[in-house]
């Protein structure tokens, strides 16, 4: 399926300088997922409409075709990856893409159960964390660092965590599941933004290269850099979005 995608995306370079595939020069067309991303995006909106162009915000529910459609020139820039994972993209599909800009960090963090707050933590207290290695190992290492390594670990799918907070005193759930389940008022602390694996995952700007100094890049770049989009995900999103910028 993705192969045929492909070839038809693929297909479309050679009408880009004469119609450019629908998209307007005045116009940022930017691919992203759902959530935060492209509620982050729809805050730029008035920043960019100021500099006199507007934005298009395209919802993609996969992680692969919005790359595809950048590297063949349908979007100026897509939002949804880390860059460990946009490289790796790149060296398995032989695209050309770059990241031009850290903006946010979905962090994971200790979610209370049927305890409220970090202090009444007690040695061998019940607490689920994610069952896969990378995020098991992640979980660990923040509980370690909150002084909480003596507690009764039980393993679970990640995504199925959130349901299960009145089942334990605390819970390690990953950014983006609090977010969807709804449960981010319960976090009680995230791993640090200023962390390595904050800046190892940070989710970024791509744009195709050679469009690094391009000025739709340079105007998207500054639109996320404004107050307004700081403010936006400290109020929505809590402690499941870090701000980086």
């Amino acid at each position: 399926m993705y192969k045929t995608l492909k070839f038809l995306m693929l297909a479309c370079l050679p009408l880009l300088a004469l119609a450019g595939c629908g998209k307007s020069n005045k116009t940022i067309v930017v691919g992203a997922s759902s959530t935060p991303h492209a509620l982050i995006l729809n805050e730029t909106s008035s920043y960019i409409l100021k500099q006199g162009y507007s934005l298009e915000v395209k919802v993609f529910n996969d992680y692969v075709l919005p790359n595809y459609a950048l590297e063949n020139g349908e979007l100026d820039a897509n939002y949804f990856q880390h860059e460990p994972y946009l490289n790796e993209f790149n060296a398995a599909n032989g695209t050309h893409l770059v990241s031009v800009l850290k903006v946010h960090f979905e962090p994971m963090g200790i979610y209370s159960g049927n305890k409220s707050d970090l202090s009444n933590y007690v040695s061998g207290d019940k607490i689920i964390v994610p069952s896969d290695k990378s995020n098991y190992d992640r979980a660990v290492a923040l509980l370690k660092e909150h002084g909480m390594e003596s507690a009764n670990l039980v393993q679970v799918e990640a995504q199925n965590i959130p349901l299960m907070l009145s089942d334990c005193s605390y819970a390690v759930i990953n950014g983006n599941y609090a977010l969807s389940a709804g449960v981010v008022r319960r976090c009680l602390v995230t791993e640090n933004k200023e962390s390595e694996i904050a800046n190892k995952m940070a989710n970024v700007i791509a744009v195709k290269k050679g469009y690094e100094d391009n000025q739709k890049t340079r105007v998207l770049i500054e639109a996320l850099k404004q107050e307004n989009i700081k403010e936006f995900i400290k109020t929505k999103f809590g402690e499941s979005v870090l701000y980086l910028l």
